[in-house]
Order: structure tokens, then C-alpha cells, then sequence
């Protein structure tokens, strides 16, 4: 059958897994990426995990009208639990919350170290899973920002092996904050400058709270050449 348009936030996850063929898609929802990639030969097979029967359903909808039952199983649970070693080379998690994603990579992080990459796309608490990342034994390898219906999002493909990183590291991201002229990365930082800004107007002159965000402005400020 004649393949389904990707949403471009899906598209870069499947990018980011070359060249890896074998892999699960955590969260599969309507299990668009899983069909998608084996449909244009870009995987082989993929395991499609969702703890959710409504997404599960939509799922086996889709993998049929593909006719990719034969390379697409279904699994549900949640996370990385239903998965053995080496099972597959990576893995996909987009669409949770940063701390959610940690929560499923610490649940099952001998399974997380067996796989060559992991592509993880955060719908916010990047600074929780890239710490998460850092502190177990991971490194980041790229990072993508782009927009898609007015949402920046960010994209954070990691492997296996010990890093350095600092503070900026966690919060901006080792690779973006090499680039601050990027054009999302300056608009998703702006972005939080207005909501610090309105974090600061409502905290009184005095209040040892205030300190802190004024700390976090400055060090935004400086990080995309705010004078």
C-alpha cells in the first residue's frame, strides 16, 4: 500500500536511528513510525510497546492495513520491561514527559545498556532526562531542535559510554548550546525567558526565591547573546 505521510517530529526520530534495523518504538500509540520505517525499508522489524489498550488497538489497525504483521509485533507494558537483552539494537521513546522517560529507562537499565542507541524525544523535562542520561552511564550523540505546528521540539539520541558534562550541558544540551544562533534554539529560549519574566513579577522584591530566577535569566541571557 501506498505509505502514510510521517509527522516531521516522528520523521527525525526515525532518522536518528540509522542505521539501526531492528528496534521498539516505547509508547507506539498509532504505531505510525514502526509502519512507516519497515514500509520504506528504512527498518526490518520493531517491537511496538504501549501499556495503553485504546493505542494498542489503533496500533494492530494500522500495522494490518500495512500488511506488516509478519515484521511488527505488538507488546504491551510499560517501557523497557517487556524487552530481553539484546533483543533489539534501539530503541524509540517520544511523546512522555522527561521524567517519565528517565522512570522507564531506570526500570530497565541493563536493557537500556544493551542497545546501541536510544532516541529520545521529551515533551518537556529535558534537563531531567539528560541528567538521567549522564549520571547512568550514557552519552549524548545529537541533539535536534525543530518546530512543528508552533511546538519546538527536542530530539536527544544517546549510546552507551561514559561522558563529562557541567551544569549548561544539562540544561541547554551539550551539542544545541555549541550552537546558540540556531533559530529554535534562540525561539525556545525566548519562549522561557517571557515565563521566568513572568515568574519574576509576581515574586516580591525581597523574597529569597526571587534571587534564583533572576539567576536563571542571566545565565539564559548569556547562553543566546542577550546583551
Amino acid at each position: 500500500m501506498r505509505t502514510k505521510k510521517l509527522s516531521k517530529r516522528l520523521s527525525a526520530c526515525l532518522d536518528a536511528l540509522f542505521p539501526l534495523k531492528r528496534i521498539a518504538d516505547v509508547g507506539t500509540d498509532h504505531a505510525y513510525l514502526p509502519c512507516h520505517g519497515v514500509a520504506t525499508g528504512k527498518l526490518t522489524s520493531v517491537i511496538a510497546i504501549d501499556v495503553i489498550d485504546g493505542p494498542l488497538m489503533q496500533a494492530k489497525a494500522t500495522i494490518k492495513d500495512y500488511g506488516l504483521q509478519d515484521q511488527i509485533e505488538i507488546r504491551k507494558g510499560s517501557g523497557l520491561v517487556q524487552l530481553a537483552i539484546n533483543e533489539v539494537e534501539g530503541v524509540v521513546i517520544a511523546g512522555m514527559g522527561g521524567k517519565l522517560i528517565s522512570q522507564l529507562l531506570l526500570d530497565s537499565l541493563d536493557i537500556a545498556k544493551s542497545m546501541k542507541r536510544l532516541v529520545l524525544q521529551p515533551q518537556s523535562g529535558e534537563s531531567t532526562l539528560r541528567r538521567t542520561l549522564f549520571d547512568n552511564g550514557f552519552s549524548i550523540i545529537s541533539e535536534e531542535l525543530l518546530e512543528e505546528d508552533g511546538i519546538i521540539y527536542t530530539i536527544i539520541t544517546a549510546e552507551p559510554g561514559k561522558s563529562r558534562f557541567d551544569e549548561n550541558d544539562i540544561r541547554f544540551g551539550p551539542i544545541l548550546k555549541k550552537d546558540p544562533n540556531n533559530s529554535h534554539f534562540i525561539a525556545k529560549w525566548e519562549r522561557e525567558l517571557v515565563a521566568v519574566d513572568e515568574v519574576l513579577d509576581k515574586i516580591p522584591a525581597g523574597n529569597p526565591k526571587r534571587s534564583e530566577f533572576e539567576e536563571k535569566k542571566q545565565l539564559i541571557k548569556g547562553v543566546i547573546g542577550h546583551v
